[in-house]
């Protein structure tokens, strides 16, 4: 499994691929730029992300025109819908416009609010079947 971490918040990369690397490959990308670079190679190697983890605000190219121009590259490699990435858009913004561009221009899977916490992120993994459920204590 392979995943790509977009933020431009060093810490926020730290986190994710912390807890993320025991589950799959991660990349990660500092902005739009190399996101789009990094996906397009994973494309061309013929080795597609699993999920993609995509902060709204970024300078340059916000989250939603990055995935924008993600789906748009899925789409041109004929990609079959069960194989298209499944897509976390974490951010700070949590009103309701922010929210609804995520989910219906950017087709997001789940919608993460920063300050991002780990039983949050693992529940949703879980949801979308990209990790097994945490094991519950007995």
């Amino acid at each position: 499994m392979r995943f790509l971490i977009v933020d431009d918040d060093e810490s926020i990369i730290l986190f994710l691929r912390t807890f993320l690397s025991a589950y799959a490959e991660c990349l990660t990308a500092g902005d739009g730029q190399e996101a789009l670079a990094a996906f397009e190679a994973a494309l061309e190697e013929d080795r597609p992300f699993d999920a993609v983890f995509m902060d709204i605000l970024m300078p340059g190219m916000d989250g939603n025109e990055v995935v924008q121009a993600l789906r748009r590259m899925e789409q041109e490699q004929d990609a079959v819908p069960a194989r298209c990435f499944k897509l976390i858009m974490i951010s700070v913004l949590t009103d309701s416009q922010n929210v609804r561009a995520s989910f219906f221009h950017g087709r997001a899977d789940a919608y993460l609010p920063k300050p991002l916490r780990r039983e949050i992120l693992l529940a949703e993994l879980a949801k979308l079947g990209l990790i097994d459920p945490p094991a519950r204590p007995q």
